[in-house]
């Protein structure tokens, strides 16, 4: 019998994967994603990022729980929906002796592609990953930009539906990474992403989902704008205009309030960290009403800090506070 479909791309209930009956790689993670969602998937070493993709591909078996993609349960034996996912694994290998046309062109029989398909499918790819130019050359002399983008040309031969992209930019200079971000984005049109990375600058430009790994918990799944909104906004950096003598007086003003636990200025930029557990507005309103005293101009502010790493960074640090706080009740 035909399973009835969600309407959601990728669904995981209680997945759960222990290794060798004793590590817990992945614990009771449950999420769902919706079509045209590009999530990021975020997680220090360890957390259990690849082992929920490899669970989504179906490539281990869950120890506990299920996964469904386009409403279908995922098994081992799942061929006909891994034909509708694009994987990109970290570091991704090719063979050696091969050319990027010879290895396109197989890995299109794999997929069952006609003769007179194969073609200007792989004349599009290879085109669209600026490869023309070496489509002839032997893959084991490429650089790391242009591995990366084969690894693009391999994932979308099968023109997928979603796509899974395992740290797609590790590695990659500057420009190479620039110039996967701005594909994503293209993509990001008509396709639904998962994409796993370190570099959270990457996610914050790329994502509008975010799924947070913290030793195998899933400590946060939801939009990239809420998962902002959870920081602790207490960092700030003023650009300021006024005499030297008022700046300085407005220093040592603030200095002598109990909500800053950090004021530093050098030369017109004024940096103030807040006490964690003073409400911002009024200190910020504070630090204007001594500015307005002192007759000093705030030319600009800005929060210091890249906005998801600090949320990321935020949250993993709550989790581990909770973490020690159960492990301490259950040692009294």
């Amino acid at each position: 019998m035909a399973e009835i479909s969600s309407g959601l791309v990728v669904e995981t209930d209680q997945l759960t994967k222990i290794y060798q009956n004793r590590q817990i790689a992945l614990n009771d993670v449950t999420l769902k994603l919706e079509p045209g969602s590009v999530l990021g998937l975020l997680g220090h070493n360890g957390a259990g990022k690849t082992t929920l993709l490899r669970l989504i591909l179906g490539l281990h078996c869950p120890t506990a729980g299920w996964v469904r993609l386009f409403g279908q349960k995922m098994t081992p034996n799942a061929a006909s929906l891994r034909c509708r996912i694009g994987y990109i694994p970290t570091n991704p290998q090719f063979p050696s002796g091969m050319t990027p046309i010879t290895y396109l062109d197989y890995i299109a029989r794999l997929f069952g592609l006609p003769a007179e398909a194969r073609k200007p499918r792989l004349a599009s790819l290879i085109r669209a990953v600026d490869l023309l130019g070496a489509s002839g050359d032997r893959i084991e002399n490429f650089s790391n930009g242009m591995i990366a983008r084969l690894a693009v040309a391999t994932s979308l031969i099968n023109e997928p539906d979603l796509l899974i992209w395992d740290e797609p930019t590790l590695g990659l200079d500057p420009e190479a990474r620039r110039s996967m971000l701005e594909l994503i984005k293209t993509l990001a049109r008509d396709k639904t992403l998962i994409i796993a990375s370190h570099n959270l600058s990457d996610i914050d430009e790329v994502c509008n989902h975010a799924a947070v790994l913290s030793h195998g918990h899933l400590i946060y799944f939801g939009s990239l704008q809420d998962l902002k909104g959870r920081m602790k906004r207490n960092h700030y950096e003023f650009e300021l205009e006024g005499d030297q003598k008022a700046i300085t007086r407005a220093l040592q003003a603030l200095k002598g309030m109990s909500d800053f636990k950090f004021v530093n200025l050098k030369q017109r930029r004024l940096e103030i960290r807040m006490s964690e557990e003073i409400n911002n507005t009024n200190a910020l309103a504070n630090i204007f009403m001594t500015f307005a005293d002192s007759k000093v101009t705030v030319i600009s502010i800005r929060s210091v800090g890249m906005q998801t790493e600090q949320a990321f960074l935020d949250l993993v640090e709550e989790e581990a506070s909770r973490g020690f706080t159960r492990a301490y009740k259950n040692a009294a």
